[in-house]
Parts: C-alpha cells; structure tokens; sequence
C-alpha cells in the first residue's frame, strides 16, 4: 500500500533533518551535478550565466525578458545587464514584436548557435553520465515529479 506524504514525513522525522530534508536533497544534487559541467561551459569562453540564457533560446523564437527571467532564474534587473553584454558579443538580439512595437523578444543570434552548439551537445553526454545508474523508468519519474514541483504539472 502507497504511503500519502505526510505519513512519510512524519517517520522522516526519526532520520537527521537536513539529509533528509528535499529542498537540501534538490540543491545539493543540482550543486553536485552542475559544478563539472559549469567548468566545461567556462572552457567554451562562455559565462554560466550566458550559457542558461542561450540554452533558454536555442529552441524557441525569442522570449519576452520577463518569462526569460523566470526560466533562467534570475531577477530581471540582473539579466538585463547579463542580455546587455551578450547582445555586445553579438550572442543575442533584441526584437520589437509586429503586434506591439513596445514588447521586445530577446533572440539568439547565429553567433549564439554556433557557440552554444557543442554545449548542448555536452550537456546531453553530462545528464547521460549523471544517470547512468538510474533505470529509465526511475528516470522518467524523478523528471516527471522534479517538474510537478517546479512547474506544477507532468
């Protein structure tokens, strides 16, 4: 019989609060995956924080700033300092929208392509590594939950 997640929680509480505590389970692992991949990002000459925003854009159009902000994590006043330098290294570009001339959409650039190319590449060998240990349906249910949490659905 599936236990409901109070039930867990309350015998989780016999266990020490902080490794069995999800939030510390969540960013310890995203601490301990992402620091060898952020040194292979570094090694291409591009910034970790660049790296998240043309990751964002490789396969989309072009985002407004402030649902790029949401999905790169980062408050909007800093990344329009970080779309500012990238868009200065020729890696983005900013667009006025045909329907609303005052709207802007950041856009990857061909430049951004080229450099963030191999990245993807790389991190696709990274995750492959990372769970390498896992079975695919443990795979496919650590992704599904990790994004009911973050985006509230499957």
């Amino acid at each position: 019989m599936k236990q409901s997640a109070p039930a867990v929680l309350v015998e989780a509480n016999a266990r020490p609060f902080v490794e069995d505590y999800l939030l510390y389970l969540l960013a310890a692992s995203s601490h301990a995956l992402s620091g060898e991949f952020h040194a292979t990002v570094k090694r291409q000459g591009i910034k970790v924080n660049e790296w998240r925003v043309l990751a964002c854009l490789v396969d989309r159009p072009g985002m407004m700033l402030t649902e790029l902000a949401g999905l790169v994590l980062f408050e909007q006043s800093h990344l329009t300092k970080v779309i500012d330098r990238m868009e200065r290294q020729g890696l983005v570009a900013r667009a006025k929208t045909k329907e609303d001339r005052r709207k802007v959409l950041i856009q990857i650039t061909e430049e951004g392509r080229k450099s963030v190319a191999p990245l993807i590449s790389a991190t696709r060998q990274h995750e492959a590594s990372a769970i390498r240990n896992l079975d695919l349906a443990d795979v496919v249910t650590l992704k599904g939950i990790l994004k009911k949490l973050v985006l509230g659905k499957a």
